[in-house]
């Protein structure tokens, strides 16, 4: 196999690197800061799916190879020769830009070395790169590329930043107290350590977590994440984690590898060294007793991270901790006391005359107890009161019934409602919903503030480059600007002269282009786009222009 690109691989995101809500499942290789490079198939095969779309990978191609891989590379900013001209023709046949082919096996034949498109920055690409995987054709698992031979320099270990110590049940303490506790590290490599002064005193069930980064060769690469971590308690191997496979349908079980809430609060990304009742991750290789230890004597005992990178390079913590006799649990206050326990193997619910709350079995990664409450007022211009619907920083693995109780809305009015999810500020994340009888439902993967909405305002659209009577001769472009302030973009449609043509949507600049092609011709022209947002509100611009 061959580089993707004809620079030396230089990358910005490595394998297995955390990321919102998923594992990244390849490398981000750099492409100088700009789009425009080649970008090759790194072996013989045929391609067997392309996919457009304003988000997520933006415009990617995926080669499957004799070998039973698959190739992809992402955030193309177009696709070249033959596999350009397919795609072009089927999407006008289609008339929409998002769209996902899988030709046959027969149709687009590739060589290894093959220019098959140019780099970009697409979908939700925040710089432009290549990102890149290598996944099982079968299975659909990605794969670590370095498995495949490509290489970074890297002569760095990773670094060890902070340790954090969990009680994992009422009879369980850290220093005295039932609450985690977060230790600075310092120095490096093999000598990462805790500060002298610091004294830990365990007793229970106690889990270990820590914050770890590789950087590789600053130079060559950005910051991503460690290979490996091992946990050892007296020698004796509790938990060992490595990053050779991931499956997309486990991916988002990150939100439970990581301490969810502390990276909401600090934006540190913890990752704990236990398991949670409901994560069915497959990358960890040993979980003794979920990765708990039970400390119930009067010795001390050695407690030591490894972490490596994939090249070897190592980085070590070594600890001592007291253990104490188990000590009785501290009886919870009566403001503590949570309205419902949820067990997370288990359908949960939660009703009340004004809320409906529904979950079915291992949406939650772990038991819990719910909490709810319901604000004496209504934002104004919201149709419900803001319900709590336990806490924002707790992940929710699968989607759940959120039902809401409404003040009546007027029947032309029912299919503009929404459930909106609150921020610290207010700011509203449209959630859907349905309404029905008084009641407004969605289905939601996240906990925190919720409230009901009208959405009756449509899509703004904007000129960019055009204009009445404007001479468009010298012009690569059409391009307006576009946003909606709630439910988002659902669709589009323009059209020249009466037929339908192909604009791209770059949501990261609110922007829709058409470039110019054989399909309009010199003379006066009618350009005309319409925008529907997810209440189906809409705008329609047109003008007229030379060309």
């Amino acid at each position: 196999m061959v580089a993707p690109t004809d620079s030396a691989l230089k990358i910005a995101g490595n394998f297995g690197e955390i990321r919102p809500n998923h594992f990244h499942a390849g490398l981000d290789v750099k492409t100088a800061g700009r789009e425009g490079l080649n970008i090759y198939a790194i072996a013989d095969g045929y391609v067997s799916r392309i996919k457009i779309s304003a988000f997520g990978y933006g415009k990617a191609v995926y080669i499957t190879h004799p070998n039973g891989y698959v190739s992809v590379y992402a955030h193309l900013q177009k696709l070249h020769g033959k596999l350009a001209a397919y795609l072009k023709e089927e999407q006008y046949k289609a008339e929409k830009f998002e769209i996902e082919l899988f030709p046959d096996s027969n149709l687009l034949r590739v060589k290894q070395c093959d220019t098959i498109a140019i780099s970009g920055n697409t979908g939700g690409s925040q710089s432009p790169h290549l990102h890149f995987e290598i996944r099982d054709a079968k299975t659909e698992h990605a794969y670590n590329p370095f498995l495949f031979g490509y290489k970074i320099d890297d002569t760095i270990p990773p670094v060890i930043s902070l340790l954090k110590i969990y009680p994992a049940t009422d009879s369980s303490f850290v220093n005295g107290k039932n609450t985690p506790r977060k230790i600075p590290v310092y120095g490096k490599r093999r000598k990462c350590r805790l500060s002298s002064a610091e004294k830990i005193i365990v007793s229970g069930d106690i889990g270990f977590g820590i914050e770890t980064t590789d950087y590789g060769n600053i130079k060559e690469a950005g910051k991503l994440g460690a290979y490996s971590i091992d946990l050892y308690v007296d020698n004796k191997q509790i938990y060992f984690h490595k990053l050779d496979e991931i499956a997309f349908d486990e991916s988002r079980y990150i939100n439970s590898h990581i301490d969810y809430a502390e990276e909401a609060k600090s934006n540190k990304e913890i990752q704990k060294c236990f398991r949670d009742e409901n994560n069915m991750l497959s990358i960890y290789q040993c979980v003794v007793n979920e990765g708990l230890f039970h400390f119930n004597d009067t010795f001390t005992h050695s407690v030591k991270f490894i972490v490596k990178d994939f090249f070897g390079n190592t980085s070590e913590l070594n600890f001592k901790v007291k253990s104490q006799k188990r000590k009785t649990p501290i009886p919870k206050t009566q403001s503590e006391k949570s309205n419902h326990h949820f067990n997370c193997s288990e359908i949960n619910k939660f009703e009340t005359e004004n809320i409906k709350v529904e979950i079915p079995p291992c949406a939650l990664y772990s038991d819990m107890d719910f909490d709810y409450s319901l604000s004496k007022d209504t934002l104004p211009g919201k149709l419900a009161p803001v319900h709590s619907v336990h806490k924002q920083d707790i992940p929710v693995h699968a989607t759940y019934s959120l039902s809401i109780k409404t003040k009546p809305i007027d029947e032309k009015l029912r299919s503009k409602a929404t459930i909106v999810l609150l921020d610290g500020n207010n700011y509203m994340t449209d959630q859907k919903g349905e309404y029905k009888d008084g009641w407004m439902t969605t289905q939601t993967k996240y906990f925190g503030k919720f409230a009901v909405a009208l959405d009756t305002v449509s899509p703004s659209i904007k000129p960019h480059n055009i204009y009445f009577g404007k001479n468009m001769s010298k012009a690569k472009t059409i391009s307006v600007i576009i946003s909606d302030n709630l439910t988002g973009i659902k669709s589009y449609h323009a059209a020249i002269d009466g037929k339908w043509v192909l604009m791209e949507y770059e949501y990261k600049k609110s922007m829709l282009f058409y470039t110019f092609d054989e399909y309009v011709t010199e003379g006066k022209h009618i350009f005309e786009v319409e925008v529907t947002d997810g209440k189906n509100n809409s705008r329609t611009y047109k003008t007229q222009f030379m060309r």
